[in-house]
C-alpha cells in the first residue's frame, strides 16, 4: 500500500463508541442498518484527513451528546516515502487542536496534501440540482486538493470581497477602484483554473454518463463564469458600470463567488426533467471524475469513502459505474446487511451495531 489508513483511535465522535481499529487492508467495508453509526465512521476518517466534516461547519455536532470534548488519532502509512504518520486532533466546546507527529498545526491547508481523500455520499446531488454555492463547493474541492495556490488565491479573494463589501455598504467610492482592481488580480487565477477543470470534466463526461445510464443522452457540463470578458481591462469596465447598482445593494455582484454550472442537454437544463436515479449517476460521474483530475494533477490516487450511494442504482448500473471507479489507494464502502454478497475477498469487513464496530471472521 502506497498510502493509507493502518488504524485509527476515537473517543466521543457521534454515536460512536470509544474505540481503536486496525484498518491495514485496501479495501474495508462496513456492515449495517441504518442509524448504526456506519457514515459517522466515514465523516472520522474525512476528519482525520482535512480536520473538517463534510456533513456541516459546526464541528461541535461531531462531540457524542452529552459530552464537551472528542479525541481522534490516525495512524497512515507513505511506503514510498518509508514513513508512517499520525494526526491528532481534539475538539472541545472552545478550541480545535490538530497535532501532525507530535507537532501543532495551525493552518488545516499544511494536512491537505497528507492524506487526500474523496468521499461519495447522499449530499453530492446537490452538485447538480442544488444552489450554486453548493455547485462552487465541488469547484473549490477539486481544485484545492491538489493545488495550495488555489488555496491562497480563493483565501485572499475572500478577503479583498469582504473588505470591497464593507466600501460597498458603507458608500465609500474614494477607495473602490483600487479594490476592484485586487479582487480583478486574485480572482483572475481563479478563473482560469476552474476552466481548465470544466474542459477536463467534459472530455470524459458525456461518455461515461452513456456507458452508465445505458442510453444515448448526450450531456455536457456547463461552466457558468460571472465573468465573461475575456481579461482584467474588460472585466474592471464591466464592474465600474455596475458601481451604483452595487452601492445600493451593498454588495459585489459580479466575480468567481458567483460561478456555477449546469449539466446540460441540447441546450437545456437537464435538472428540469432528469429524474433522480440519472442525477444520482451524474454525482456519482462527479465524484469520480473528481478523483482523476486529482490523479492527472498530483500523480497520486486518493483514498475513497462511499457512503451507501451505489446501492441508489440498480444492479446493472452499479456494475457499470463500479467499471469506471478511478485507482484509489485505500477504499471504505458502507454497506446494509443485504448487500454483503458483493463485498470482496481478501478484504476487511465490520459489523456496525449502536456505534460499535466488531470485525467479522472470514
Amino acid at each position: 500500500m502506497t498510502l493509507g489508513f493502518t488504524s485509527v483511535k476515537f473517543k466521543n465522535f457521534r454515536n460512536l463508541d470509544e474505540q481503536e481499529i486496525d484498518l491495514s487492508h485496501k479495501e474495508v467495508y462496513l456492515i449495517g442498518e441504518n442509524g448504526q453509526g456506519k457514515t459517522n465512521f466515514l465523516e472520522l476518517l474525512y476528519f482525520l484527513c482535512y480536520a473538517s466534516s463534510f456533513r456541516n461547519r459546526n464541528d461541535k455536532t461531531l462531540i457524542r451528546e452529552g459530552e464537551n470534548s472528542l479525541y481522534l488519532s490516525g495512524q497512515f502509512h507513505h511506503t514510498s516515502d518509508f514513513i508512517s504518520n499520525r494526526l491528532d486532533i481534539s475538539l472541545d466546546n472552545h478550541q480545535k487542536k490538530i497535532k501532525l507527529n507530535g507537532k501543532s498545526v495551525t493552518d488545516r491547508k499544511d494536512i491537505l496534501s497528507n492524506m487526500p481523500c474523496i468521499v461519495f455520499c447522499h449530499n453530492d446531488i446537490y452538485f447538480v440540482n442544488g444552489s450554486p454555492d453548493k455547485k462552487r463547493i465541488y469547484m473549490d474541492q477539486c481544485l484545492s486538493l491538489h493545488d495550495s495556490l488555489y488555496i491562497n488565491d480563493l483565501r485572499q479573494f475572500r478577503k479583498i470581497l469582504k473588505e470591497r463589501n464593507f466600501l460597498l455598504k458603507k458608500g465609500e467610492k474614494s477607495m473602490l477602484s483600487v479594490y476592484t482592481t485586487q479582487l480583478i488580480d486574485k480572482g483572475f487565477p481563479i478563473l482560469e483554473k476552474r476552466k481548465t477543470l470544466f474542459k477536463f470534466l467534459n472530455e470524459k463526461f458525456p461518455e461515461y454518463y452513456k456507458l452508465v445510464s445505458g442510453t444515448d443522452l448526450d450531456l455536457k457540463i456547463l461552466y457558468n463564469a460571472s465573468w465573461k470578458e475575456i481579461d482584467k481591462v474588460q472585466v474592471f469596465g464591466m464592474m465600474e458600470q455596475k458601481l451604483e447598482k452595487e452601492i445600493q445593494y451593498g454588495l459585489t455582484l459580479s466575480g468567481p463567488h458567483r460561478d456555477s454550472f449546469t449539466v446540460m442537454q441540447d441546450n437545456k437544463n437537464f435538472n428540469d426533467y432528469a429524474s433522480t436515479g440519472q442525477l444520482r449517476i451524474v454525482s456519482l460521474l462527479l465524484r469520480i471524475l473528481q478523483s482523476e483530475y486529482y490523479q492527472e494533477e498530483s500523480g497520486r490516487n486518493p483514498i475513497l469513502l462511499v457512503d451507501d450511494v451505489l446501492l441508489e442504482l440498480d444492479k446493472d448500473k452499479r456494475e457499470r459505474m463500479m467499471s469506471l471507479f478511478p485507482r484509489y489507494e485505500q477504499i471504505f464502502y458502507t454497506f446494509l446487511p443485504g448487500y454483503k454478497n458483493e463485498i470482496s475477498e481478501n478484504s476487511l469487513s465490520f459489523t456496525v451495531n449502536k456505534g460499535k464496530l466488531e470485525k467479522k471472521n472470514g
